[in-house]
């Protein structure tokens, strides 16, 4: 039960108290998520009456051009815990939001961007965080925690937009079926026509590794580092940025992954 109200509390707290929460968690308030252009930023903020201001206001100045007010607790899907948000297509029109918290069902609002006018809800029973968008914006990749009690295991789902539904099955490395995935998001990049996302995991007591999801095909590969064992916490990760140059994603100073090939080398 203390651990449930600890993880309670940490959602409302500021991405700086945030260092062990395990992503992928919903925030209110500052930052939010920056536009495609760069010139707005997307921010909600929690409203009395269990409900949401989802405002757009300028990067520049902080200056609120719009707002809207949604039935229900939203927040910015934050997708490491290093503080980078998301939740918004690739051509910008489509903002994902979700819900905040840890209650028996996760809710997910798609609102329209020009009006800040919501397109749908979602609701699914369990605990479920927002992972990534098709360049299309038709299937939603979520992560899917076992339970609030184990929130560092998790699989990968795909949610049909158009269709309305929870596709069966996982997103899952066919190559690797033994793969575990588990561990703490840190660095994420992703390729410019929004295809392909990789996310940089710290994984305490196994291997770092990057997770490679084609969110076109709806398949993912799981690519381990090599790492020490004398260094089993692998706090160095948390530093480490991912950057994506042609076929070679560089994993900070540390490694590069040949992205046709998956494979590793060592700086």
């Amino acid at each position: 039960m203390l651990r449930r109200l600890v993880v309670l509390a940490a959602l409302v707290l500021p991405p700086s108290a945030l260092a062990a929460y395990p992503t992928p968690y919903a925030q209110q308030g500052s930052p939010g998520v920056l536009s495609t252009d760069g010139t707005l930023r997307f921010v909600a903020y929690g409203a009395p009456g269990a409900m949401t201001t989802l405002a757009a206001v300028k990067a520049s100045d902080g200056s609120r051009l719009k707002s809207s007010t949604l039935a229900g607790s939203f927040g910015i899907p934050m997708l490491t815990y290093t503080g980078v948000a998301g939740g918004l297509s690739h051509d910008g029109q489509t903002l994902v939001l979700q819900s905040v918290g840890l209650p028996p069902a996760t809710r997910f609002t798609i609102v329209g961007t020009s009006d800040l006018a919501v397109r749908d809800t979602i609701t699914l029973k369990g605990l479920f965080g927002y992972d990534a968008l098709s360049p299309d914006a038709r299937t939603l990749y979520l992560i899917q925690r076992k339970s609030s009690s184990d929130v560092d295991h998790y699989v990968v789902r795909a949610y049909d937009l158009t269709a309305r539904t929870l596709l069966p099955g996982r997103i899952a490395d066919k190559t690797q079926r033994s793969w575990v995935m588990q561990g703490r998001a840190t660095a994420r990049a992703t390729t410019a026509d929004g295809r392909w996302v990789y996310t940089l995991y710290q994984n305490p007591g196994g291997y770092p590794f990057v997770h490679a999801l084609d969110t076109v095909k709806r398949v993912a590969h799981c690519v381990g580092l090599p790492w020490p064992a004398t260094d089993p916490n692998q706090l160095a990760v948390n530093n480490m940025k991912l950057s994506i140059e042609g076929r070679t994603l560089k994993v900070g100073a540390y490694a590069t992954i040949d992205r046709r090939t998956w494979r590793v080398k060592k700086l």
